[in-house]
């Protein structure tokens, strides 16, 4: 326990240091070189500091709209879940807010749930956990009331391509999350990935990276190490404030400071048990359920309204048309026309009638 305990110390001193650049061989792709930081190595033999994690999960949780950002691999879905596990052990509520569908319900309290894209499982049982409920309808986030909310992969969800089909009660909702006390945490390869709206509501951003590939199993069904897809062992997870800057960028996350920077061994850790980082991601529907063809999932194309005028039909009905007499027929018309009248009175032709 001693001996724990002095690891845990060497390893706090050291991740003051700074990073610095090493040179190890990660077994991905032969003989490939990667640079590392010395941090990585270390936290790879002594593992990472408890009380440091606890502080940077409490910083993540301190921000109701989290987006987690990094290439495949980085460790996204585990910051994501590892911000989550205090919610996974439980956490209560109690309300009585008239507005909230519970209160007209009759339910004034109970546990926060997890409206979540991947399936979140009990650490410490390894089944799911009971307060996981799968999201899998937009509708359910239009409903939702004191829970956490995780959106992984939300570019496969709320595409920036796709801004122009969201459902407008969705967009509200998003940014009226705190009247709901409802949280979201969201993950994408890339922050211009997602939704517009959803980037403007967020209001941290964690960069993920992941170092040293374990083991990964093969088609075969045999382990072997530094495979391509092979899940991380070391990650860093830095947290910047949002407030900092207008869009994300590179060339902005090396000008700013991090609020928090984590470094995390994944082996053997909660977040690690609380999810499987190869199971499938729920998918979402209900985005746009008026606009969606439901045979071909195309976009509808809309209706432009260019303005109003009166319709011929509705001039037909507030003016009916002639309706013709029972004996019209128009082949007895030449019969009905009256006999032609002359320009001349009578007795003018019947004095020309006597002059002849």
């Amino acid at each position: 326990m001693k001996e724990a305990k002095q690891l845990s110390r060497i390893a706090d001193g050291i991740q003051e240091l700074g990073d610095s650049p090493s040179v190890r061989n990660t077994g991905n792709m032969g003989a490939r070189k990667q640079k590392l930081p010395l941090m990585a190595n270390i936290i790879l033999l002594f593992g990472s500091s408890e009380a440091k994690s606890r502080r940077a999960v409490q910083i993540r949780r301190s921000f109701p709209i989290v987006a987690f950002v990094g290439a495949n691999g980085g460790g996204k879905s585990l910051a994501l879940v590892a911000t989550t596990l205090p919610t996974i052990a439980g956490v209560r509520w109690q309300c009585k807010n008239p507005a909230h569908l519970h209160t007209q319900a009759g339910v004034f309290s109970g546990f926060r749930q997890i409206l979540s894209t991947v399936k979140i499982l009990d650490p410490a049982t390894g089944e799911l956990s009971p307060y996981y409920v799968p999201f899998t309808d937009f509708s359910q986030l239009i409903e939702a009331e004191h829970c956490d909310i995780l959106a992984d992969e939300i570019n496969g969800i709320a595409s920036s391509r796709e801004h122009a089909r969201m459902d407008y009660r969705v967009a509200n909702k998003l940014v009226q999350l705190r009247r709901c006390d409802v949280v979201l945490r969201w993950s994408a390869p890339n922050w211009a990935r997602s939704d517009k709206i959803i980037r403007e509501v967020t209001q941290a951003v964690v960069e993920c990276s992941g170092f040293f590939p374990g083991a990964s199993v093969s088609a075969s069904g045999e382990f072997s190490s530094g495979g391509l897809w092979a899940p991380k062992r070391v990650f860093r997870f830095r947290t910047f404030d949002t407030a900092e800057f207008e869009e994300w960028s590179a060339g902005k996350r090396d000008k700013l400071d991090p609020v928090s920077s984590e470094w995390f061994r994944g082996v053997g850790s909660d977040a690690f048990r609380a999810y499987d980082t190869l199971d499938a991601v729920n998918a979402v529907a209900g985005m746009t359920p008026e606009d969606t063809c439901t045979v071909c999932e195309g976009r509808i194309t809309r209706h432009v309204c260019k303005g109003h005028t009166p319709k011929k039909e509705t001039l037909q009905r507030d003016f009916p048309a002639h309706e013709p007499a029972p004996d019209h027929e128009h082949d007895d018309y030449a019969a009905r026309l009256p006999e032609p009248v002359s320009q001349f009175p009578e007795s003018v032709i019947a004095d020309l009638l006597a002059t002849e």
